[in-house]
């Protein structure tokens, strides 16, 4: 079994009070990556 972590990051504070910030987008990103290549194990 293949274990992963996502890592996300924002060099500034810039937008961080909105409800979905880059930081949601980036984990979802990373997220719909890993669902992507499920099937390779």
């Amino acid at each position: 079994m293949t274990r992963c972590a996502i890592y996300t990051r924002k060099s500034t504070n810039e937008g961080l009070e909105q409800e979905f910030n880059s930081l949601d987008a980036q984990r979802e990103s990373a997220e719909a990556f890993i669902a992507s290549h499920r099937h390779e194990g």
